[in-house]
């Protein structure tokens, strides 16, 4: 049930078998099967995401298992601080395989080392704690980016707690009778921990002033130019360009947003709407005609007219699903898991009861950029981690005719950096990432004015704004400047 390309890669250094499972059934469940399907009296337990493994590492963890001294050995990483504060997390282990039960496993998720733990303390097991130097984890923000990368962190903190509050023995109510005591600390310290862990990719340093000096400037507009913006959501447009889209129009140039989706399957914002825990089909059509109705206010807060934007309301999540279609005129139209549309139903879109198919959303793209014949393309960066995004990207290019093409980020690992606001400070390009070969970064600089309208445009998103981390992404891209990536001149 993975989605990264862990089993494949396994496979193509020599594995001698791979399991994968079709269903994400979970950490704990994943390992039982393989406990299963091994051979071996010692079992070896790894995450696949460690950097600086070697051999010699390996050899270490087993010899405690395969020498008799203890049952089950793990391994404590020495230059990782938050590993070695919850060592006892770690899921680098060599164990006999009786202490990998199934029914102590099952339904563990990522709360699977403290329920070894636990199960090796009742056993008696002989546990011994081996130290690894030059080994680290790679965080999950780096490997998902910091929206699913704060998600996974989430689903794994509930699982530990879960399995935490199994280890604690429940109180005689007897004994709080006749004398009070405090709850059990184990939990909440845990829990403390955990969102310390968590809060680690929100407090990331502060980029030096400097550095924006490095990157040429991006000219602006002239009154004499035509932009389409072509973005997959509402709020996109403001994030990664509203402050140029603002200088442009202020000195007389044409601006056209093309909105692809509505943003229609923002689970939060759906929720909050509903009321409900588990929003249905309707909330989340409700959340598309809210984020409709708040493109036009962003967009009137920057100055554009009630008629800049264009709307197609095809499926948030799905766009990329739709456009790799193949285009076919008899290709089935997708239907949105969220909306449980297949057509666009929103009023006030381009195209009404336009199905959800590659040749529709094709068609409609070419006719917009007809009607503009824009001489400036603005757009989302292929290196952006969104589906939607990319796909975005691509419809774009596509039809943009001779228009020279520039394009932002949204979604990228580590950006913006820090996460919160920051006007003071330039935008600079995530951490890491390499641009396509011949592309360049350049800088757009936003007057105080300028900054001024692009957070008053962010804020009537209020939708967003009802999710912790989205309220403190919208804030994050008001800068002293804007980023843009520019491919090779043609």
């Amino acid at each position: 049930g993975s989605t990264d390309e862990t089993a494949r890669r396994a496979a193509d250094a020599g594995a001698d078998r791979v399991i994968v499972l079709r269903r994400n059934q979970g950490k704990g469940n994943a390992v039982a099967r393989a406990a299963r399907e091994a051979r071996g009296e010692v079992l070896l337990l790894l995450d696949a995401d460690l950097r600086g493994l070697r051999p010699a590492h390996l050899t270490r963890l087993l010899a405690p298992v395969l020498h008799g001294q203890a049952d089950m050995a793990v391994a404590l990483f020495t230059e990782d601080r938050l590993h070695r504060w919850l060592s006892r997390l770690s899921g680098q282990r060599a164990l006999r395989r009786h202490l990998l039960r199934p029914e102590v496993l099952s339904g563990t998720g990522f709360g699977l080392e403290v329920a070894l733990d636990r199960w090796a303390r009742r056993a008696g097991a002989r546990v011994v704690r081996v130290r690894m130097s030059g080994v680290t984890h790679r965080r999950k923000r780096d490997k998902y980016g910091t929206m699913k990368g704060l998600r996974l962190q989430v689903r794994a903190s509930s699982d530990l707690l879960r399995q935490a509050r199994k280890a604690v023995p429940r109180p005689d109510p007897r004994r709080w009778i006749t004398r009070r005591r405090s709850p059990p600390m184990a939990p909440l310290l845990l829990v403390v921990l955990i969102a310390l862990a968590l809060a680690t990719p929100l407090l990331a340093s502060r980029p030096p002033r400097a550095a924006a000096g490095r990157f040429p400037t991006l000219e602006p507009a002239g009154p004499q130019d035509r932009i389409l913006a072509v973005v997959a959501h509402p709020d996109d447009e403001v994030l990664g360009a509203g402050g140029f889209l603002h200088e442009a129009h202020r000195v007389g140039a044409q601006v056209t947003v093309l909105v692809l989706t509505l943003g229609d399957a923002n689970r939060v914002s759906a929720a909050v709407r509903g009321r409900r825990v588990r929003p249905t089909p309707r909330d989340f059509r409700a959340v598309g005609a809210q984020r409709q109705a708040e493109t036009r206010r962003a967009l009137q807060t920057l100055g554009l007219p009630p008629d800049a934007a264009r709307f197609l309301g095809f499926p948030d999540r799905a766009l990329a699903l739709v456009a790799d279609g193949g285009g076919a005129p008899d290709a089935p139209a997708v239907r949105s898991r969220y909306t449980a549309l297949d057509r666009a139903a929103y009023p006030a879109v381009l195209e009404p009861e336009a199905p959800y198919t590659a040749a529709a959303l094709d068609r409609l793209v070419a006719r917009v950029a007809r009607e503009v014949r824009p001489t400036l393309v603005v757009t989302h960066a292929p290196l952006d981690r969104h589906p939607d995004h990319r796909a975005a990207f691509a419809l774009a290019v596509r039809h943009r005719g001779t228009a020279p093409v520039i394009t932002f980020v949204v979604h990228v690992p580590g950006f913006p950096r820090p996460l919160w606001a920051s006007p003071g400070q330039p935008l600079l390009p995530p951490p890491g990432e390499v641009l396509p070969a011949g592309w360049t970064w350049a800088q757009f600089p936003l007057g105080a004015e300028t900054r001024r309208r692009k957070a008053a445009a962010l804020r009537a998103y209020q939708s967003q704004r009802v999710s912790p981390y989205l309220r403190l992404l919208l804030a994050g891209f008001v800068r002293s400047t804007e980023l843009f990536a520019l491919p090779p001149a043609e």
